[in-house]
């Protein structure tokens, strides 16, 4: 049984890098899928490449915004709602990835129905398609055996151990969604602070009380380069805005998961609550630093426990009085 596979494309100025991305879709050793092909009004020369892959038989819909979304979510909505595969793929416009990877994500989905995303180890490479890293190592602080094999794991206990630590699936064209658990919400397409890691809250919302599938082999390769979206977060957003951002995406996991059961709540909100404490305690330091005494100490007075925990008073004292010169 080979079921319908929807892939979505959601393409904004990556002109660059659309051949060898619509390259490496259209030739998967897995055969059975459609293509959607969105362009959110590109200024680049990516509506030609578009039209001409357009003409290929796996295309079903290829479609050009007049205005653009400013929200890359909107785009994988509206390829959702497209969508007639049983599974979704959404192959970021700058990636791309080893001819079996569909073939090979696919098959944990097919094997157990309580899987609901499959998703595989990614190397990270360069403008110019250089493997310049493997992204295991961003995963390796938190487990440096987990990652190095393929896993089925209960979705809650991911969560749990991993995920509301950070996002542990760094890229989205790595992972293969079953599409009947998969839902944009309205919250998540209109909270700003969201259209960074949004996908960190799908992620969440399609694995809680389901099952999620591991593959340790890199047949994802994540682009990396100044326009990505992590560099270009890097670059325009201050310390404490990344900051605030997170904390932000926790009160949203928080928002979610409060009317849904789940039998590890209590021990993913109590992982939660600290790292908001010390994330907190982070901002309130940057904010002395910058001579904003008081702001820091409303901060500090909230989190008290935290900050007296964290350092020995004489380093406390020591804190303070650097960042208050």
């Amino acid at each position: 049984m080979n079921p319908l596979i929807s892939v979505i494309l959601p393409n904004y100025n990556h002109a660059k890098f659309l051949e060898k991305r619509l390259e490496s879709i259209f030739n998967q050793t897995y055969y059975n899928f459609e293509v959607i092909l969105l362009d959110d009004c590109s200024t680049d020369n990516s509506k030609d490449i578009l039209v001409k892959y357009s003409k290929n038989d796996h295309v079903k819909h290829c479609i050009f915004n007049e205005i653009n979304s400013g929200n890359t979510f909107v785009q994988w909505k509206k390829g959702i709602q497209l969508a007639k595969g049983k599974f979704i793929w959404i192959a970021e416009s700058d990636d791309f990835c080893d001819p079996f990877f569909l073939e090979s994500a696919i098959k944990p989905l097919l094997l157990n129905d309580q899987i609901t995303l499959s998703y595989c180890q990614s190397n990270k490479v360069d403008i110019n398609d250089k493997i310049i890293g493997n992204w295991k190592t961003y995963t390796d602080d938190l487990d440096t055996k987990q990652f190095a094999e393929n896993f089925v794991m209960e979705g809650n206990l991911f969560i749990e151990k991993y995920l509301i630590k950070k996002n542990v699936i760094p890229n989205a064209s790595a992972v293969l969604f079953r599409k009947d658990n998969l839902e944009i919400s309205d919250q998540l397409i209109n909270t700003p602070a969201l259209r960074y890691c949004g996908d960190w809250i799908i992620y969440l919302q399609v694995i809680i009380n389901q099952e999620i599938s591991f593959l340790a082999e890199s047949i994802n390769n994540f682009r990396y380069h100044d326009n990505s979206v992590i560099a270009r977060i890097s670059k325009s957003q201050k310390q404490i805005s990344l900051i605030d951002i997170d904390l932000q995406m926790r009160k949203a996991i928080v928002n979610y998961l409060h009317p849904i059961p789940v039998v590890n709540k209590k021990q993913i909100f109590e992982k939660n609550k600290k790292i908001i404490e010390l994330l907190k305690y982070e901002k309130a330091l940057i904010l002395f630093n910058n001579k904003k005494k008081w702001k820091a100490i409303l901060i500090l007075i909230g989190i008290f426990d935290v900050f007296v925990k964290k350092y020995p008073f004489y380093k406390r004292l020591k804190n303070i009085l650097i960042f208050s010169k």
